[in-house]
């Protein structure tokens, strides 16, 4: 079992090589022309995701979310559960000795 499994991976690596060579052999038949064909190609792909990338302002929205920087996170170190009517609320207490239920 220990001897097939060897021989697969000696051809599967013996395939890797004819491919690589396969590739080598293509690259330098290439001339410059297809050099210069190829980038174009390339830069004409690169442009097209990028404006399929482009942020597109929806005026639409009626969502609003507010950014809070990260440095002005007070950091949380306590918090407390509490039950009400069965249903659970959580009080978290930040650094500052503020808190908030949830």
């Amino acid at each position: 079992d220990l001897f097939n499994t060897n021989v697969a991976f000696l051809l599967k690596i013996k395939e890797h090589i004819k491919e690589d060579k396969n590739r080598a052999l293509k690259r330098l038949n290439e001339t410059p022309a297809d050099r210069a064909a190829k980038r174009q190609k390339l830069d004409e792909e690169v442009e097209e995701l990028k404006s399929h990338l482009q942020i597109v302002p929806n005026e639409d929205d009626d969502v609003y979310t507010k950014a809070t920087p990260l440095a002005q996170k007070v950091p949380v170190v306590d918090y407390q559960i509490t039950e009400l009517n069965n249903k659970r609320y959580y009080k978290i207490i930040r650094a500052n000795d503020t808190h908030n239920c949830m």
